[in-house]
């Protein structure tokens, strides 16, 4: 029974593994296709999202049948909660992916207000805090962990500011011609705000696998 549980286990690290590499793909690839006005590649961005609800349902029904299986430890059963936690937030940025990429067919058309600069920088933010996350969940990183979560303070940070600027341009008058574009924008750069949130979760929970420790940040 062990040798099969321990199989069931690497199945489900090699079905985390896999959605990561989708949901992190999803992130960077819609951040290029934003940058370029890309509707093809944001089109199939939204075509991959079933792929992450998928991975989602089979690590839920993996983690519960490995339960059944035998009187799992408390070790066994805080990693198994942890896996179905982490799926749902790879999941989630999946979601705030296609988020961005149909605001990305919305306005494909538009020409835009002002340049995106402080979009840009919030995206590069998330995307390394999502990088980092993963890697460190692969190797055990709690360290690697920890220093990727104390990174989502200066995401919000960039976000409030992005809102306020948005808000802003509104009251303008060239603002107010194209107000739809401007609260888009705000949905980006929120969906990427929440991307550094989903990340931080992994990141915490990777810290409590590694460490035994429940932290927040």
């Amino acid at each position: 029974m062990g040798q099969v549980y321990e199989k069931k286990r690497e199945q489900l690290l090699n079905d985390i593994s896999d959605m990561s590499e989708i949901a992190e793909e999803m992130l960077h690839k819609v951040i290029k296709a934003l940058e370029k006005k890309d509707i093809d590649t944001a089109r199939d961005i939204i075509g991959q999202d079933d792929l992450l609800d998928n991975y989602q349902v089979t690590i839920e029904e993996e983690v519960s049948r490995l339960f059944t299986m035998e009187k799992p430890l408390a070790s066994d059963t805080w990693f198994g909660l942890s896996l179905v936690k982490i799926a749902n937030d790879l999941e989630r940025i999946g979601d705030h992916a296609t988020n961005i990429a149909e605001i990305i067919l919305e306005l494909n058309k538009e020409k835009i207000l002002e340049p995106l600069v402080m979009i840009p920088e919030l995206a590069d933010i998330v995307t390394d805090m999502l990088d980092v996350v993963l890697e460190s969940f692969t190797t055990r990183n709690a360290d690697m962990a920890e220093a990727a979560c104390r990174m989502d303070e200066k995401a919000d940070n960039i976000y409030d500011q992005i809102y306020h600027r948005g808000i802003k341009l509104v009251s303008k008058k060239e603002g107010k011609k194209k107000t739809n574009q401007v609260f888009q924008f705000i949905n980006v750069a929120k969906s990427l705000e929440r991307v550094g949130d989903h990340a931080t979760n992994i990141g915490e929970e990777t810290i409590f696998i590694t460490t035994g420790k429940r932290v927040k940040y």
